[in-house]
């Protein structure tokens, strides 16, 4: 988990595979978002009881009592003004999705992360402007 200091613009992400997770927190970071990470649903819900989150990027299948689905469910629960983007290449929703929650299946292009991050985030938040130059 990150020890980073969070901003308004914070986005949390949670995926348990490193590599996975960092490209994610690196396109993220150069587009403008502070980001921190979790490696598991019960590491996230800590860094979301900290506040300052405006919004999650979740995989689905993580290590753990607290899956994908059940941290948005948390999520929209304990911080509803908290967008949540759910991604995942193997599972795909069964039930109707909370509001504020989206899904994504893998891969998953950046410009459609970006803008669906955009569109589930704090509506408060002061998020930075689109750059030209996302990733296809």
């Amino acid at each position: 988990m990150s020890k980073q200091s969070l901003s308004a613009a914070a986005v949390l992400v949670v995926e348990d595979e490193p590599l996975v997770r960092d490209y994610v927190s690196d396109l993220l970071g150069q587009s403008g978002f502070d980001v921190v990470e979790a490696s598991t649903g019960e590491e996230a819900l800590l860094v979301l009881a900290g506040g300052g989150v405006c919004a999650v990027v979740s995989d689905v299948s993580m290590p753990g009592a607290v899956n994908g689905f059940e941290l948005a469910r948390r999520v929209r629960e304990e911080s509803p003004r908290t967008g949540v983007v759910l991604v995942s290449g193997v599972i795909e929703p069964v039930v109707h999705l909370p509001g504020g929650v989206r899904f994504l299946t893998k891969p998953v292009k950046a410009s459609t992360l970006l803008r669906l991050l955009r569109e589930v985030a704090d509506p408060r938040v002061s998020l930075p402007e689109p750059t030209s130059d996302e990733l296809p």
